[in-house]
Parts: C-alpha cells; sequence; structure tokens
C-alpha cells in the first residue's frame, strides 16, 4: 500500500490539532501549565545530551527555568517572563547554530536544520529549550495555543528519535515513523496526563506523578 496522500496526512493533522485544543480549553490555566512543564521536563534530557556531546549550550538555564515553573505550580513564586524566556531562547540559537554550522548551510534552510536535516541532537536540543521556555510562558499567562505548542515539541522530540534509530534500515514512510513505538508512548503520556488533570486538583500528588520521566 502506498504512502498516505499529503491531503490526508493533512486533515488528519487538523483533525488532532483540533481535538487537542478542545481538551486544553477543558483544563485551568495551572492544569495546562503543569502539562506544558512535565513535556519540558522529558525533553530536558535532550539538552544535557547536547551539552554533553557538544560542550555547547547551558542546560542549568533550562534545568533553573523549569525549576521555576514547579516552583510557581507548587508555592505560587513568580516567574519573570521575560528574563526566563530570552535565556531559555539563547539556549534554543545556540543549539541551533551548530545545526547551521554542521549542515554547512545558514538562516534560509534554517527550518531544515531545526527539523532534523542536521541530527536528531541538534532537533532535540531544541525543542526542548523551545519546550521550557514555552512551559515558563504557560505558567505566566496559561494559554492554549503555547500548551499545544508544547504537546508539538514532545512529540516532535519522539519522531525525530524515531527517525534516527531507522537510519541504516530500509527507507521508511513518514506514516511507518509516526506510528513508531517511541512516538505512540509520547502521545499516550500526553492523553494521560490531560485526562489526569481534567478530573483531579492539582495536588502535591498529581504534580509528583507530572514529573515522572516514563
Amino acid at each position: 500500500m502506498g504512502e498516505e496522500p499529503d491531503g490526508g496526512r493533512i486533515a488528519g493533522f487538523v483533525d488532532e490539532e483540533r481535538r487537542l485544543t478542545g481538551l486544553l480549553d477543558g483544563l485551568a490555566p495551572a492544569a495546562r501549565a503543569a502539562l506544558a512543564a512535565a513535556v519540558a521536563a522529558r525533553l530536558l534530557p535532550h539538552y544535557w545530551r547536547f551539552h554533553e556531546q557538544t560542550g555547547l549550550g547551558e542546560p542549568l538555564v533550562l534545568q533553573g527555568a523549569l525549576g521555576g515553573v514547579w516552583d510557581l505550580l507548587e508555592q505560587g513564586s513568580a516567574i519573570d517572563i521575560v528574563t526566563v524566556g530570552v535565556a531559555c531562547m539563547d539556549q534554543a540559537f545556540v543549539a541551533a547554530e551548530f545545526g547551521f554550522t554542521l549542515a554547512g548551510t545558514r538562516a534560509w534552510e534554517a527550518w531544515r536544520v531545526v527539523n532534523g536535516a542536521a541530527t536528531p541532537l541538534v532537533e532535540n536540543a531544541v525543542h526542548a529549550a523551545w519546550a521550557v521556555a514555552g512551559a515558563c510562558h504557560v505558567a505566566v499567562h496559561g494559554g492554549v495555543t503555547e500548551t499545544l505548542h508544547c504537546l508539538r515539541y514532545g512529540r516532535g522530540a519522539a519522531l525525530a528519535t524515531a527517525h534516527s534509530r531507522r537510519q541504516g534500515a530500509e527507507v521508511q514512510s513518514v506514516r511507518a515513523a509516526e506510528s513508531d513505538l517511541l512516538v505512540e508512548q509520547e502521545e499516550r503520556r500526553q492523553l494521560l496526563d490531560i485526562e489526569m488533570l481534567g478530573r483531579s486538583a492539582l495536588t502535591a500528588q498529581v504534580l509528583a506523578e507530572l514529573r515522572r520521566p516514563t
């Protein structure tokens, strides 16, 4: 059976976006922030890996920013979203800049780099930094759209890892990569977290469950 036509895949993507948006609309702003932080926490090890393999970036900046989100949720602490947001995006720029150099390209092909054309190491580091920045934004503003972006970053990182693991084997379809176990696990975890947040108060126990890595 051939690859699914682009029109079908796009329609499926739009339907999924609408479904997730509806689910996120049903959550309280603090619950959205907790969901975004949970995704960012799962992605943060990718930035540590990038730092360990390249010597670039400052993962402690992202770790501290994400810690600020948990502190806000647990203790009501404040976040300076401008300062923290810029610091997180600076870390994304470090990873993307390395990808530009590695791929021998510049800004006009930037989308290819941050979407996996360089290496999954780069793509996932960028996703991690974006996710932490997004979680900080949601913690302050509680928005649905930024929460949805964080969910995308989590799924995008799983997809990039799935693609990298398939390299060297026969060429796989996009649909095959999207149905990889890693991608399915991330999607399932996100939906389970949304379900839990929809039925439970944001207690210490719930926050601890969200911080569980797998």
